[in-house]
């Protein structure tokens, strides 16, 4: 899973890039996690606003930069990292997603039985082909999603995998190809999967918060996220209270 190219090597990279990001800590003891990944072309600040609203319920919340991304673009000793999307590239990345889950899951106000991904666009394939292996994993939040994004992070083949564990997708009828994924995954008939399709507009990944239902209506993809969050890990029962 891990690469050892001369890439930033993903535990001591994703180590010195969860320092800084990890600024939403809950103030529980062993609280559920959220692990947070963005999409091609923008950085973990994207999930800002959402990670802030997640924390303000009990969780820990953990958004990291992608490879050639955010803070995410040099080496240890100072060697420029860019957005690749190669074989070797899609390994590290998958490398570095590990990497942050067990930073994040021996954090000592962490229950690592409690740990879900949110991933975006390509963040999302990262997120089930990672969760697919890893059967730690509680919970998986898919926004945006494509059937083989770059042509080497194929979804359908880990959704199966991912088998009867809790799962939510969130799609834009108007995004072809998620919409297509979405319709994909809901085939495999799995009762613990969940999907929100928004009937109008194009949205993509994290541009989906944008999305109301009416002018002055709230947020609906964080609405339903911070739902399935809630209840996937416990939090809606006030077990960490």
């Amino acid at each position: 899973m891990r690469s050892r190219r001369a890439r930033p090597e993903p535990d001591s990279r994703t180590r010195r890039v969860a320092r800084r990001c990890l600024g939403h800590r809950s103030a529980w003891a062993r609280a559920p996690a959220v692990l947070l990944l963005h999409q091609w072309q923008s950085d973990r600040h994207s999930y800002d606003e959402f990670a802030k609203r997640l924390n303000a319920k009990g969780f820990n919340v953990l958004s990291i930069d992608g490879r050639g991304f955010g803070e995410s673009v040099k080496t240890a000793d100072g060697k420029a990292v860019e957005p690749e999307r190669t074989d070797d590239a899609v390994k590290g990345m998958l490398g570095d997603v590990g990497a942050a889950f067990d930073f994040l899951s021996r954090q000592k106000n962490v229950d690592p039985s409690q740990v879900a991904i949110v991933g975006a666009s390509y963040g999302s394939s990262l997120a089930i082909i990672y969760a697919a292996d890893n059967p730690k994993l509680k919970a998986v939040a898919l926004l945006s999603p494509g059937l083989n994004y770059f042509g080497n992070m194929a979804t359908e083949p880990a959704v199966r995998k991912y088998g009867d564990r809790d799962l939510f997708v969130v799609a834009s009828k108007g995004d072809t190809e998620s919409f297509e994924a979405a319709e994909n995954f809901e085939k495999i008939g799995n009762t613990r999967y969940g999907f929100m399709i928004l009937p109008v507009g194009s949205l993509h990944g994290t541009e989906m918060f944008k999305y109301r239902d009416k002018t002055d209506s709230p947020p609906a993809v964080e609405d339903a996220l911070e739902s399935f969050l809630m209840t996937r890990l416990g939090l809606a029962k006030a077990d960490y209270k």
